[in-house]
């Protein structure tokens, strides 16, 4: 029984990292970590690929060993396939991993993961808790495990599997994700409402700041104003001190500030409000210790707090800093992604009847299609 050559595990791991890149997927670490690579690499070991007839059960990742792993000539593997069909058959060795991790392989690996993107097939008519093998590789997806392509080769036909399996939506936050990527050596020119440019050192939050103020308040804001643009080394790239006086607010480098401040001017002073927003890379989002701490500086402007929002600014959903900070972040503020510019989350924190479509808090001035109300 003829097996694929096998890549090592931190090759596959490599090669997942590109077909699934920021943006792909909502929980893109369950399709590029450890455990992932290794169920990969435990469907080629066993050659259970789409019309082999040999399948897969979350059991054979769970027991696998450090040591079965090392045995990869043909006979080793055949021998493995054929005596892990056996009841309670365990490889000698080292386990990857306890039983505990059951549920992780099957539902987050494979259920919801490599199964729900077309990588992986699962015969039809069984419970997701059988014990019997029931999960294979899709043979486009295997092919881009094949040992005998090249760099360019592995390239295309990553793109061939993304073109044909990745959704629509996630092509297009791919391709938001992508523009913003830029050279160590390059600047990130912001458009600012006034007309002027201002310049951001290159990295991704300089990009999300860009994104900020020339999307996220053309879709939020009706006739939005910037008072403040900071970067990380507190760093002023812009500040509207005329505006700034209006409102009575002391912009001062040496007070906590966060990375974006921004107004919408109504029609007057009681539509105009304030919008505080921080830009996230990695740390340092809206927590409800630093909402308090900007609130205490507008009251001593007498600036209405019913007039002020706080919001933080992620690239994407599936960014690292977004899962690092998500449990932090303060109720009564909103989120925005650069990748989904159209869409705001909202942390409720006052109660609202969930069947009514339009709970009752609404962005600044924004228009009816792009309020969130």
């Amino acid at each position: 029984m003829t097996l694929p050559p096998l890549l090592s595990i931190a090759d596959i791991k490599s090669r997942l990292e590109l077909l699934f890149p920021d943006g792909s997927v909502e929980e893109r670490n369950w399709f590029i970590r450890d455990m992932a690579a290794r169920t990969v690499y435990v469907l080629l070991y066993g050659g259970m690929i789409e019309g082999t007839g040999r399948c897969l059960r979350p059991s054979h990742i769970y027991f696998f060993t450090k040591e079965q792993a090392a045995r990869t000539s043909e006979d080793e593997r055949n021998t493995w396939l054929t005596r892990s069909k056996a009841p309670g058959f365990r490889p000698e060795g080292t386990r990857w991993y306890a039983d505990t991790t059951r549920e992780p392989i099957r539902d987050e690996t494979l259920r919801f993961g490599l199964v729900g993107v077309g990588a992986v097939g699962k015969l039809p008519g069984f419970a997701v808790t059988s014990s019997t093998p029931t999960y294979y590789l899709k043979k486009d997806f295997a092919a881009v495990f094949d040992t005998n392509l090249d760099e360019g080769d592995v390239q295309s036909a990553i793109a061939a599997w993304q073109g044909k399996h990745l959704t629509t939506a996630a092509k297009a936050r791919m391709s938001l994700l992508a523009a913003g990527k830029v050279k160590s050596k390059d600047e990130v020119l912001v458009n600012c409402p006034d007309g002027t440019v201002a310049k951001l050192s290159a990295g991704p939050s300089s990009v999300t700041s860009k994104a900020v103020i020339e999307e996220f308040s053309a879709r939020f804001l009706k006739n939005p104003a910037l008072l403040w643009l900071s970067e990380s080394g507190e760093k002023v790239r812009y500040q509207d001190e005329k505006i700034a006086k209006a409102f009575g607010l002391d912009i001062d480098q040496s007070k906590v500030l966060p990375d974006i401040i921004m107004v919408d001017l109504g029609e007057s002073g009681d539509t105009t409000h304030l919008i505080f927003i921080e830009v996230v890379s990695s740390d340092g989002a809206m927590s409800l210790m630093r909402r308090d701490a900007l609130l205490e500086y507008v009251r001593k402007s007498g600036f209405p707090e019913s007039q002020v929002l706080f919001g933080t600014a992620f690239n994407d959903r599936a960014n690292p800093g977004y899962t690092k900070c998500v449990k932090s972040l303060a109720w009564g503020t909103f989120v925005w992604f650069r990748s989904e510019p159209d869409c705001l989350m909202w942390l409720h924190d006052e109660p609202f009847v969930l069947t009514n479509n339009q709970p009752k808090h609404e962005m600044a001035g924004a228009s009816e299609t792009s309020a969130i109300s």
